[in-house]
């Protein structure tokens, strides 16, 4: 009886809580303020860009430095237009102060810890920005009535593969495994359990993106070789790897990934929660991101090979194609690079053009 009685206790503090965020009509994006926490960082600047394209009326970045040359050879001609805010998405107050002050009406947050390595033995740092930081966010959509925030996961959050294509209903545990290989994974999950927390709860209105293997200019790399063989080649060096050849992975170019958040921050109320930042295409190995580099790039000399070190292995059996299908029912969004072949062409016409920039 006792149980009984709280839950229905809970049950009903939950609708009184929801009950203050009543669904409305979202503004347009002329009249929206976004927020991109981690914004100065190589995707964020992507997402910068494909905002300011948007026509949003205000973009900030919220981060501890400004974009870096890449950066704002990414950002474009429109960088002076975008307001940069420093400071560390762990710090709360400072934080919801850049909130509060810009008024804003969405929220994308990138702001993360990726070094596995470095997670590892910085455990609570992790906690802190990996996981505290999302609740930093979805603290601040409730304080100041943020409309629409879109949560940056990654496909990191994934088990062995159990089905193909993989899409958003693919368990992320396992009876014997837990999701992902390290703690970045970890955090990640966590991260969007957070996301489904509050809304479930308290009715904040989120969308999760799980980008795969983003490349472009700016890119770190964390993403297997595809920075070092496409600017490498543009610069004239010759190129040797010993191993990862038949490491397959879903290249998805960073213009493409802006566009999907672009794209999510529009998406109905009604739209799924979850979507993948992918071609959604069969995966494609190191060896033939090598051979497309040289037939794109002249002069182009690359050899690898096809053994996997002991750190890829198991990771290979934590990837398998996947879905889209609801970013294009939902969303109407299909990536323009969709390509490997076209995505790499862009690279590297875009790395030259910034080479050529800083001569």
């Amino acid at each position: 009886m006792t149980q009984g009685l709280a839950a229905a206790g809970f049950e009903e503090g939950i609708g009184r809580v929801t009950a203050e965020r009543p669904s409305r009509p979202r503004r347009p994006p002329a009249e929206s303020t976004v927020i991109v926490t981690g914004g100065a960082g190589f995707v964020g600047c992507h997402v910068v860009r494909e905002l300011l394209e948007s026509g949003r009326a205000k973009v900030v970045v919220f981060d501890l430095n400004e974009p870096n040359d890449e950066g704002r050879f990414v950002i474009g001609e429109r960088f002076g237009e975008v307001v940069y805010e420093r400071g560390s998405i762990d710090d709360t107050a400072r934080f919801f102060d850049v909130v509060r002050t810009h008024r804003a009406t969405e929220i994308v947050h990138l702001a993360t810890l990726i070094n596995p390595s470095v997670l590892a033995a910085n455990r609570t740092t992790m906690f802190r920005v990996n996981i505290g930081g999302v609740a930093n966010v979805l603290e601040a959509a409730i304080a100041f009535d943020v409309e629409r925030i879109v949560n940056f996961s990654s496909i990191g959050i994934l088990p062995r593969v159990q089905y193909e294509p993989i899409d958003a209903a693919h368990p992320v545990f396992l009876a014997d495994s837990g999701s992902g290989s390290d703690f970045y994974g970890c955090s990640k999950v966590a991260g969007e359990a957070l996301c489904f927390a509050y809304q479930q709860a308290l009715g904040v209105d989120f969308r999760t993106i799980r980008p795969s293997a983003v490349y472009g200019v700016g890119m770190t790399p964390w993403v297997g070789p595809i920075k070092q063989m496409v600017e490498g080649s543009v610069r004239g060096e010759k190129l040797r790897f010993e191993h990862g050849g038949r490491h397959p992975r879903d290249y998805t170019h960073a213009s493409d990934i802006g566009g999907l958040v672009v794209a999510m921050l529009g998406a109905p109320d009604d739209a799924d929660r979850i979507f993948y930042g992918a071609t959604g295409r069969p995966l494609v190995t190191t060896t033939e991101v090598a051979r497309i580099v040289m037939e794109l790039v002249p002069g182009a000399d690359i050899e690898i090979g096809e053994e996997l070190t002991e750190a890829e292995q198991p990771i290979v059996a934590l990837r398998g194609q996947l879905s889209i299908e609801n970013a294009r029912a939902q969303l109407g969004w299909e990536p323009r690079y969709g390509s490997v072949r076209d995505g790499i062409g862009r690279y590297s016409e875009d790395y030259r053009a910034f080479l050529a920039l800083q001569a």
